[in-house]
């Protein structure tokens, strides 16, 4: 894939109609929620977008996109670098009220505007594939933390406990 900027924006008027492509990257410093939910700064976003007419006349929007960026893991609190990745199936309407006759294959994607801005809909979409939690894969960063797994107690020390149950008496006057 080419290592070219994607435009700010592309002319909604044209774009469909000329059946246009654009590969490359952009930069998150052009993504501000985004960066938000990220440890740093740090990564980058490359996209491919393919704009054409389907049957129905429907603007469609398709392509993939992929993401290297930075996360705190939320067990150590750690920086943590993840991977997204996602396709994209978005149909461009003008109006919410004609997304009743949208194919279940393709998502709805609302601009009144003849400007099309591609961070927003790159945000969008990196923004609804984040994982909920994000954490190390591997338990190093518990053992970091001096985390222990709780040991399995033995059959002796379960039976003294219940000994010392202060509800042992009930079990008593029960039976």
């Amino acid at each position: 894939m080419s290592e070219s900027l994607i435009p700010a924006y592309v002319d909604a008027r044209k774009v469909f109609l000329q059946q246009e492509e654009l590969t490359g990257t952009v930069g998150l410093e052009s993504l501000p929620r985004f960066v938000e939910s990220l440890a740093s700064a740090q990564g980058s976003v490359v996209i491919a977008l393919s704009f054409s007419l389907n049957e129905s006349k429907h603007r469609i929007i398709k392509g993939s996109l992929t993401a290297q960026v930075e996360v705190t893991c939320q067990r150590c609190l750690e920086p943590l670098a993840i991977e997204l990745k996602d396709d994209i199936n978005l149909a461009l309407f003008e109006e919410e009220s004609a997304i009743t006759e949208l194919d279940s294959s393709l998502e709805p994607w609302i601009s009144s505007e003849y400007k099309l801005v591609l961070s927003e809909l790159v945000e969008e979409q990196l923004m609804l594939c984040m994982p909920i939690v994000n954490y190390h894969e591997n338990e190093d960063c518990l053992e970091l933390l001096a985390y222990k797994k709780a040991e399995l107690r033995s059959d002796e020390s379960a039976q003294a406990d219940s000994k010392e149950n202060p509800f042992a008496v009930l079990k008593v006057l029960k039976d």
